[in-house]
């Protein structure tokens, strides 16, 4: 079936010629047209790859793109790798890393020599299990570096495979804020319970519930990356500070909270009491050049 795909590519690459004159110009090993690489990020991650380039002569260039121009990722892609021909001739081994920001969409591109420690599986990985959860996050430059290093490792033989419950993970972290969120308004139905009851202890408890639940909530939407590292910091923030408010709060005269609340209700429309919230190069030097590359790799989107 690969060969059927290589096949197919080969004839592609003489019915679109033109492609070529979307290609940016190979003048460094991290080519940034999007402009989302700090220069100090970029001159890092370019460092890396000139040393692994030094070490074992694999060639490695990442390629940040505004856009496609209608082509598909594998198709670019592909294009690309046998234009620049990264990689030694007798070795062929060159790797791509491009990523289109308007289509969103990524690619790792591997050349024939490396296919054996850059496996396909490797790189379906990297993409969804490193490059996409911090590209949701707007973390490109911690994504890409990540992505770098952990490309490096798979073919030095060094990459520790991602849990295949890594999705299922992301998944659920992603459902923490609702929760947190969900809880504020549990809490709020059960402290309007305790009024009827005219239940200190369960007043005291929702009360200290609502605010910590409302400042983990945001304590975990305002991190970086949906992280359990975060979610630990959230639910210490929650625990800190709901213990506070428990120890702080006073006995309340439901009599008088009653009355309260019908003269405000009879002076407003109705409706929740709410709160406000405000938003807020270096140059070239490759040793080689003339790898081959047959459309190993993998794609995904974020």
């Amino acid at each position: 079936m690969k060969k059927i795909i290589i096949f197919l590519l080969f004839i592609f690459s003489f019915l679109n010629a033109d492609i070529s004159q979307y290609f940016p110009k190979l003048d460094s090993r991290v080519i940034d047209e999007a402009k989302i690489l700090s220069p100090n990020v970029k001159k890092d991650i370019d460092l890396i790859l000139k040393e692994e380039e030094e070490k074992s002569s694999n060639q490695i260039v990442v390629v940040i793109l505004n856009s496609l121009h209608g082509y598909t990722i594998e198709e670019y892609s592909y294009q690309l790798g046998r234009y620049w021909q990264i990689g030694q001739k007798d070795k062929n081994n060159g790797v791509l890393l491009v990523i289109s920001m308007d289509e969103r969409k990524i690619r790792i591109e591997v050349g024939y020599g490396l296919e054996g420690a850059l496996t396909d599986k490797i790189a379906h990985e990297i993409i969804n299990y490193t490059i996409k959860p911090n590209f949701k996050a707007n973390q490109y430059e911690l994504g890409i570096l990540k992505a770098v290093n952990e490309m490096i490792a798979s073919i030095k033989g060094e990459y520790v495979a991602k849990p295949k419950n890594s999705e299922f993970n992301d998944v659920i972290n992603a459902f923490i804020p609702l929760a947190f969120f969900a809880l504020i308004f549990i809490s709020m139905f059960i402290n309007s319970i305790s009024r009827k009851l005219k239940s200190q202890f369960l007043y005291k408890v929702t009360n200290s519930s609502m605010g910590s639940s409302f400042f983990a909530f945001f304590s975990y939407i305002m991190s970086e990356a949906f992280t359990t590292s975060n979610l630990i910091v959230a639910l210490i923030v929650f625990i800190v500070v709901f213990i506070f408010n428990l120890k702080t709060a006073r006995d309340v005269d439901f009599d008088k909270l009653s009355k309260s609340n019908y003269t405000n209700s009879s002076r407003n429309s109705g409706g929740f009491g709410g709160f406000n919230s405000s938003r807020r190069s270096s140059g070239g030097g490759f040793s080689g050049r003339g790898g081959s590359f047959g459309g190993g790799g993998a794609s995904g989107g974020w």
